[in-house]
């Protein structure tokens, strides 16, 4: 699993489904001697299963359930546990270096039977490293490993070296997926390369012949799609995928942990087939799941979670538990309008937060005045007041920006043309519909023009990465176990390879956010935190609308479902057939 803190996605997409439901009857999926079949609702293709490239949030569901980390999150406990690796790593501090000590699960074997070793971990390390290759944000999460020591008397353990320290290290180095060379460089071409030439700054490493033939190989766009590629060690296998309707997982019939007892959470795989269908349209994935040709429906819009645990509760387990998902009005401080922070400011009290909760969340859901839930008590700033929702206050810092405001809308005195901002999101999310046009409304109000862009995914996210936006509709997932903030906030974030698409900071922030990661000490992390806290809400390159609640249905069919605020907010891998009732 990969929780790094805040992994971007725009939930979206053009109308699309599962065929045939025009079916009058349930329809039961088969059922196999080995476990049930499971069928998901996804409101979006996962885009690629490259696994050094996720694009959103389903295609790191489904890269879990092929490849594994050497450490994985338990969610219900939301702890790290291991995976490959056999034990938690040992940290271990000397002088300027830290030591994370691992060893491999003893029963860890690749599908051709090869055993999992610590050479699998130095490859994996170098197709992270390797120039050339979509890699930019897991060489990111590795950057501070520099060099892997490989046990001469027992092949199955490793020491990362990584460079100074930080808490963070431990769990972060075992957050990759590991990767087989016997399928992705059957050739051995990355072999003779050492790890610390590919991971220079250098143009002249792509140059190399072994480099430049590996580059070429890995980024065929047909390999991610062939499933005698997509093959890691874990539990499934694809099946098939028709882009944009059906991705399928089958059960390995001979996986590796299937010997290892006792059965410990991390290592089930009860369901034999998992069937992940691609419904963009709520109310055609409701009346799937109705029909009982979906099992799972997760991230329900909260209307249709209410109108279904009121009509429908002995079909289905209902569950609701606070999530780490986040939904944002993006603002980029870089576009002339927007970057003088009292306009920033204005817009932020422009939001009529509390129709926002009424209008798309159905009562639930949660505001907060930054990133951090309000849920990690120790590390959320309740001393900022909550942002209200006030077009008079809105109008005096537009007017204390320099914008008048004219019977044509708001303008200053050296421009032609009044002020408007462009508003973009995903097309089809019915949430972010609802949000922008209550946006317009209020912005309205007050002789604001805000145009709403309502934009395919894909073009969606070149507009986000290149800055050709005033605001945007966000949906960011995080988790409780670290806060490096980097990718979302550093500068060096900005453009393609980062995730600052508010292309906010300068030297000041910048330092902040690397201090905070390196900051072991519990009482100065949460005053740096608290800065930062105080930072954001200041300069506003996004207000944070509310976190959402996971509302999930599942067909009462399955147990061991063990939801959790984490992402995707469900075991999948527990699923079992729940027991026949009397």
């Amino acid at each position: 699993m990969h929780p790094s803190m805040f992994r971007s996605a725009v939930i979206g997409g053009l109308l699309g489904g599962i065929l045939g439901f025009t079916a009058c009857s349930p329809s039961a999926p088969p059922q196999s001697a080995s476990g049930p079949t499971v069928r998901v609702c996804w409101p979006r293709d996962p885009e690629s299963l490259n696994p050094v490239t996720l694009p959103n949030a389903y295609a790191v569901q489904a890269n879990n359930l092929l490849y594994q980390s050497l450490l994985t999150v338990d969610g219900p406990t939301r702890r790290h546990v291991p995976w490959l690796a056999a034990v938690l790593p040992v940290v271990e501090r000397r002088d300027s270096l830290t030591y994370l000590h691992y060893r491999l699960h003893p029963q860890a074997a690749w599908d051709n039977g090869q055993p999992i070793q610590a050479q699998d971990v130095v490859f994996t390390l170098k197709v992270l490293n390797c120039p050339g290759l979509p890699n930019e944000g897991l060489r990111s999460l590795v950057s501070f490993i520099r060099a892997v020591q490989v046990d001469p008397a027992d092949p199955r353990r490793f020491t990362l070296v990584c460079r100074g320290y930080a808490p963070e290290y431990r769990d972060n180095s075992g957050e990759f997926p590991i990767l087989p060379e016997y399928l992705i460089d059957p050739q051995a071409r990355l072999r003779p390369v050492p790890l610390q030439l590919l991971r220079q700054d250098d143009s002249l490493v792509s140059r190399l012949a072994p480099i430049r033939a590996f580059q070429e190989e890995f980024n065929q766009a047909s390999r991610w799609r062939d499933p005698r590629t997509l093959r890691g060690s874990g539990p499934y296998q694809l099946a098939s995928w028709q882009s944009g309707q059906q991705l399928t997982l089958e059960r390995k019939p001979r996986w590796w942990a299937d010997s290892v007892l006792p059965r410990k959470p991390a290592l089930a795989a009860n369901p034999a087939r998992i069937e992940f269908h691609v419904v963009p349209n709520p109310a055609t994935a409701l009346l799937a799941l109705r029909r009982g040709e979906l099992d799972v429906y997760p991230h329900m819009p909260g209307p249709d979670f209410a109108r279904l645990r009121a009509n429908d509760s002995t079909k289905f387990r209902f569950y609701s538990p606070a999530s780490y998902r986040v939904t944002v009005l993006e603002m980029n401080v870089q576009h002339p309008a927007l970057r003088d922070v009292r306009t920033r400011q204005a817009v932020a009290l422009l939001v009529d937060y509390k129709q926002l909760l009424r209008a798309t969340q159905y009562g639930q859901g949660q505001r907060s005045t930054g990133l951090i839930s309000p849920r990690e008590k120790w590390a959320y700033h309740d001393s900022l007041p909550l942002r209200a929702y006030s077009p008079p206050r809105a109008t005096a810092l537009l007017r204390q920006a320099g914008w008048q405001q004219t019977p044509a809308g708001w303008r200053r005195p050296e421009q032609a043309t009044p002020l408007s901002l462009r508003l973009f999101y995903s097309a089809g999310d019915r949430t972010f519909e609802t949000i922008a046009l209550l946006f317009q409304q209020s912005a309205r109000a007050v002789g604001l023009s805000v145009t709403l862009h309502p934009t395919e995914s894909g073009q969606l996210s070149e507009i986000r990465r290149n800055g050709e936006f005033d605001l945007n509709l966000r949906t960011l997932y995080g988790n409780p176990f670290a806060y490096d903030l980097r990718p979302l906030l550093h500068t060096s974030s900005i453009g393609r390879g980062g995730a600052n698409r508010s292309r906010f900071g300068n030297a000041a922030s910048d330092h902040l956010l690397e201090t905070l990661y390196t900051t072991e000490d519990s009482v100065t992390k949460k005053r740096l935190l608290q800065r930062l806290q105080t930072l954001l809400y200041q300069q506003v390159p996004f207000t944070p609308l509310f976190f959402e609640p996971n509302r999930l249905a599942v067909s009462r069919r399955f147990d061991q479902v063990r939801p959790s605020g984490l992402e995707p907010g469900y075991d999948l891998p527990a699923f079992s057939l729940a027991p026949a009732q009397p």
